[in-house]
């Protein structure tokens, strides 16, 4: 019986073979998608293209990610794009992991408003309440 190789074990990191296959959906979308950043595509082009909303361009994209497509996009409105090398890549990752961060310093920083504290307080009066009508 032959063997067949279904993953790259570089270094310790280990890569699919392959891409997971895309739906319908997704395989139009990405071949909507340029290579190179300087060719991105904004999700309203592809929306208008495909007579679909935006939301579901930018849900379609993410899923495509998490399928493991190298797919970047910009904040600022220039669109989605493949990766053309290597270098645009880790500028991306590079980009998104501060913007990832960042999101989370202030979702934490969040938990500590006088509005979540009053939302702690709220719960806690709630669950002493539901407590005392259990033990009558």
């Amino acid at each position: 019986m032959k063997s067949v190789q279904t993953e790259l074990n570089l270094y310790g990191l280990v890569f699919p073979d392959k891409e997971i296959e895309l739906t319908k959906l997704e395989k139009k979308v990405f071949d909507l998608l340029p290579l190179g950043k300087e060719n991105a595509v904004t999700a309203d082009y592809i929306a208008t293209i495909l007579k679909i909303s935006k939301r579901t361009i930018t849900d379609t994209v993410k899923k495509m990610r998490l399928k493991h497509y190298d797919i970047g996009s910009t904040t600022n409105g220039d669109g989605y794009w493949r990766f053309k090398d290597p270098q645009e890549y880790a500028e991306y990752m590079n980009k998104a992991e501060k913007e990832y961060f960042g999101r989370g310093e202030v979702i934490n920083a969040m938990h500590f408003t006088p509005m979540a504290k009053k939302l702690t307080v709220e719960m806690n009066q709630t669950a002493k309440q539901k407590t005392r009508k259990k033990e009558q």
